[in-house]
């Protein structure tokens, strides 16, 4: 069973690392709202399995200023492709 995992709240929260211990090879990252600074270039390193697939959501990057040079090894997607994820993982689990 794949899960898509999204994340909100800045690196700062300690959210990211409790999300990892429950992740598995089949899931993905979303990060969303504050979470997308994870990725960014101005927080502490990224360190994910390298299994999971990465994701930002372009609204919230661009609303904090980011863009695709400042994030590393995430891909960037819109809110359709959000609902895409949505259908394409058996389940969705937002931490918060």
């Amino acid at each position: 069973m794949s899960t898509l995992h999204t994340i909100s709240k800045p690196p700062s929260s300690g959210l990211l690392n409790s999300c990892l211990t429950g992740v598995s090879e089949n899931d993905a990252l979303l990060f969303i709202e504050d979470g997308v600074y994870h990725g960014s270039k101005f927080s502490p390193d990224l360190e994910t399995p390298h299994y999971l697939t990465l994701f930002s959501l372009e609204e919230d990057v661009m609303a904090r200023g980011l863009n695709q040079s400042t994030l590393s090894n995430i891909n960037i997607i819109n809110y359709n492709d959000f609902v895409d994820l949505c259908v394409r993982y058996d389940k969705v689990v937002n931490w918060f």
